[in-house]
């Protein structure tokens, strides 16, 4: 499976996924993200909408891994958490590059919001394994149904 189809089989795809550490396994070629997840329904009520569940997300058989640099005009220092989202961002890698990867091989960027830069790889295989049963539910308003107005005061 693909990132960008594993995506597709979570509720909310992996907007706001909030990643908690990021691991490397050169020797078994294997990128592994601890990470929660946005499980909630944005037309649930507030209390509940802001639910996330806790997982590992592992890409084996890696053939690629860049992490940008955090744009320096971001207060990326001041973080504390990196969110991310999946995007396509293919169309800003060399052509060349993107052709040495296996017939296999996907490719995918997380958009990290704090750094304003991506995370790029390229991969056979995407899964994800889910931590414990629990769902946490935040009480803050970080999805916001269409429409919606809100007071930030």
């Amino acid at each position: 499976m693909t990132l960008e189809e594993l995506e597709h089989t979570l509720p909310n795809g992996l907007p706001d996924a909030e990643v908690r550490q990021l691991s490397v396994d050169y020797v078994e070629r294997a990128l592994t993200l601890d990470l929660w997840v946005w499980v909630g329904d944005i037309d649930d009520p507030p209390e509940k909408r802001e639910a996330y569940r806790q997982g590992q997300l592992r890409l084996s058989d890696l053939q690629f891994l860049v992490v940008e640099p955090p744009d320096p005009r971001y207060p990326f220092r001041d973080s504390v958490r990196l969110v991310v989202d999946g995007c396509d961002m293919s169309k800003n890698l060399d052509n060349e590059l993107l052709g040495s990867f296996s017939d296999e091989a996907f490719v995918r960027s997380l958009w990290v919001n704090q750094w304003n830069s991506f995370i790029h790889v390229a991969a056979k295989k995407a899964e994800i394994i889910w931590q414990g049963e629990g769902i946490l539910c935040r009480p803050q308003h970080q999805h916001i149904r269409p429409g919606k107005n809100i007071d930030l005061t």
